[in-house]
């Protein structure tokens, strides 16, 4: 079931790696992919937690729709899997690999997807390490290292299975809390993409939290050093974010 589960988080990081008043959105006017103005103004109060994941403001839950526009059906559906949700205080309770996190009263992690999972966060309360096993001797678990930069962006991270490898790393245009580039490396058991994943940010809300992206993948194929071509697909990505 690990195994299956990692294979799973393989095909979310292919298909979408990245994603303050009441229970309701805000969409925000903006022209030309550009953010509103209220993104430096929500950056301000945003919790470690949230800045690190890649969202601006007091934000609960995170949702997101995906449109298959690479098919003559256009199929859309939810993608529960991209759900990121952060309790009142701003920590994280589900990240968008998927990993879950638990506190207790006095807000230190007790467990995560079991209650062998372990987190470490860094000087800066960054979380850079989360590793799943079921038991001591479980070598069918994985493990996830993260690296932002000195605003706090992520720039990489590594995940680490049963001969299974996703390593990915995002560049940013100038100060912009969202990537416009991804690539990522994904090795399972010989079976190896090399992907670049290329984003245009079509709207905001008044955080400056994009509601509404395209994606355009393009993946080199192999298997066991043997090439099996390229794949390409182009998807519409439409978020609903949810605040305090």
């Amino acid at each position: 079931m690990i195994m299956k589960r990692f294979r799973l988080l393989i095909a979310v990081a292919l298909s979408v790696l990245f994603v303050c008043c009441g229970n309701t959105t805000k969409e925000g006017k903006s022209e030309n992919g550009q953010p509103s103005s209220g993104e430096s103004k929500a950056m301000a109060d945003t919790p470690t937690d949230v800045k690190c994941l890649g969202l601006a403001g007091k934000v609960k839950e995170v949702s997101v729709t995906v449109t298959d526009l690479s098919s003559e059906t256009q199929e859309s559906w939810e993608d529960s899997t991209q759900y990121m949700r952060f309790d009142e205080q701003g920590r994280v309770l589900k990240d968008r690999y998927d990993n879950l996190y638990k506190y207790d009263d006095k807000g230190e992690f007790v467990y995560g997807l079991s209650e062998k999972s372990k987190m470490k966060r860094d000087e800066k309360g960054r979380i850079v390490y989360y590793e799943n096993r079921m038991d001591e001797e479980d070598d069918m678990g994985f493990d996830i290292k993260f690296e932002y930069d000195g605003a706090d962006r992520m720039t990489k991270s590594v995940m680490v299975g049963w001969e299974s490898t996703v390593e990915d790393t995002f560049t940013y245009t100038e100060d912009h809390i969202y990537p416009d580039r991804q690539n990522m490396e994904s090795e399972d058991e010989g079976d190896h993409f090399s992907t670049v994943v290329t984003y245009t940010y079509k709207k905001f809300d008044d955080n400056g939290n994009w509601t509404e992206r395209e994606v355009k993948s393009v993946s080199k194929h192999t298997i066991d050093g043997e090439d099996q071509g390229t794949e390409e697909y182009t998807q519409n990505e439409k978020r609903k974010i949810l605040y305090y």
